[in-house]
C-alpha cells in the first residue's frame, strides 16, 4: 500500500488508518489518532498516540481532519 501510495495510485489517509492500526495491535502509541480507545463523556478517545501535541499536524500532512473536527462529527449526543 505504501508503494501504490507513494505512486499516486493509493489513499493516503487509509495508509495513515492502516499504520495506526498495526501499531495499536502491536501494543505501541498511534501517529495519526485514528484508533479510538472507548468513548467518554460522548466523546471518541484515541488509544494512546505518539507525540500528541503533534497529532493534527501529521493528520494534516496525510489528508485527515483535525482530530476535533473527527471528534465532533461522531460524538453521541
Amino acid at each position: 500500500m505504501t508503494e501504490a501510495v507513494h505512486a499516486g495510485k493509493g489513499d493516503n489517509t487509509q495508509l495513515a488508518m492502516l499504520h495506526d492500526r498495526m501499531l495499536v495491535n502491536e501494543g505501541r502509541p498511534q501517529i495519526y489518532g485514528t484508533q479510538i480507545a472507548g468513548i467518554v463523556n460522548g466523546a471518541p478517545v484515541p488509544w494512546p498516540c505518539e507525540d500528541p501535541e503533534q497529532m493534527d499536524q501529521r493528520r494534516t500532512e496525510v489528508g485527515l481532519e483535525p482530530f476535533a473536527v473527527h471528534v465532533a462529527k461522531h460524538a453521541q449526543a
